[in-house]
């Protein structure tokens, strides 16, 4: 299969358009053929130096600060680190509680009372490093007792933990690690809706599964990714149902540019406005891609709030404070940034 001809399947997509206008705004190109790749590829290298990120990012995307969650603490002005639950819960064996204890300066105890305040001990300390959140899956939240959850631990030093040890542990910790998160002011990121690989199921991480966790952890911010995609009706009854649940479109308008046109449009009647964000890129790679992503995220904010002010719901002015609020005000509040 030709390069044309598999760029053309793609086309009509929400993902495709991105890539396709950071072409035309840093390499003055149109498309992608046979005949421009390489030399694309080439320029595409020569710009990778020093300042790239500031140059894409800043310059060109007026971007002020960037929530990266490529799993370390890599950090600047621009980037504050997000880190993923397993850093501070442990992961499916003893080895990863034990990296767990060594980051925070400890040896593996033997009893979960004795890991319990080293997993707070570590989120402190990452919190002071610099990070600002913990991202976590939206499986639905289960309360484990904390004799099952002592017994699932014993197991796991042991080395003869199974799948049902893995998970009574996985739940009882990550339930101690939000109401953490509350104390020390961290904010819980959880991944909703859509799955990024295929052959999963994205019904086992409905926005839904949010409403319990929330209520659960009054005192914890929690950040719903995604737009709950492809349920944005329920993840705005999670956010109007509670006060500590903010709405992020983060990757929907790349999923699709329609549907996330449909969640704002449902939010801005039931979910207060304050309760949004606008964008999140969700790129791991080819940061000139966050151009066109903003650009086409941009233009779905627009066209809702100009749809609104057409008929005549509010004026421009507060249009464009609304705008302010989602891209901006809204993120840093709820991040404490």
């Amino acid at each position: 299969m030709g390069l044309s001809v598999a760029v053309s399947r793609f086309r009509p997509h929400g993902f495709h358009r991105p890539p396709f206008e950071a072409l035309r705004r840093f390499f003055d190109e149109e498309d992608l053929t046979k005949d421009n790749y390489e030399r694309l590829t080439e320029q595409m290298r020569a710009r990778s130096t020093p300042g790239l990120f500031d140059r894409c990012l800043k310059d060109a995307c007026n971007i002020a600060l960037v929530l990266n969650q490529n799993r370390t603490m890599w950090q600047t002005d621009l980037f504050k680190p997000i880190l993923f639950e397993t850093d501070f819960i442990g992961g499916n064996d003893r080895d990863s509680f034990t990296a767990v204890a060594q980051q925070a300066g400890a040896s593996l105890p033997s009893t979960l009372s004795g890991f319990l305040p080293i997993m707070e001990k570590l989120l402190q300390q990452r919190h002071d490093e610099g990070m600002i959140g913990v991202k976590s899956i939206g499986f639905e939240r289960v309360v484990i007792e904390p004799v099952q959850a002592n017994l699932a631990y014993h197991h796991l030093l042991a080395g003869h933990a199974d799948g049902d040890d893995v998970g009574a542990l996985s739940h009882y910790l990550r339930d101690r690690m939000w109401e953490a998160c509350g104390r020390i002011g961290l904010v819980a990121v959880v991944h909703t809706g859509v799955w990024a690989g295929n052959y999963a199921d994205h019904a086992t991480i409905r926005p839904t599964n949010v409403l319990p966790m929330a209520l659960a952890h009054p005192k914890t911010h929690f950040d719903l990714f995604h737009a709950g995609t492809p349920w944005p009706a329920d993840a705005g009854m999670v956010a109007r149902a509670t006060h500590n649940v903010w709405l992020n479109l983060c990757w929907s308008h790349l999923i699709s540019p329609t549907q996330a046109e449909q969640a704002l449009d449902l939010w801005l009647d039931f979910v207060p406005t304050n309760r949004v964000f606008a964008f999140g890129g969700d790129y791991w790679w080819n940061v000139e891609n966050v151009y066109g992503a903003l650009k086409q995220c941009r233009e779905v904010v627009a066209k809702v709030l100009a749809r609104r002010v057409s008929e005549g719901q509010f004026d421009e002015a507060r249009a464009l404070w609304i705008a302010k609020r989602m891209f901006h005000d809204n993120p840093r509040e709820a991040y404490s940034v």
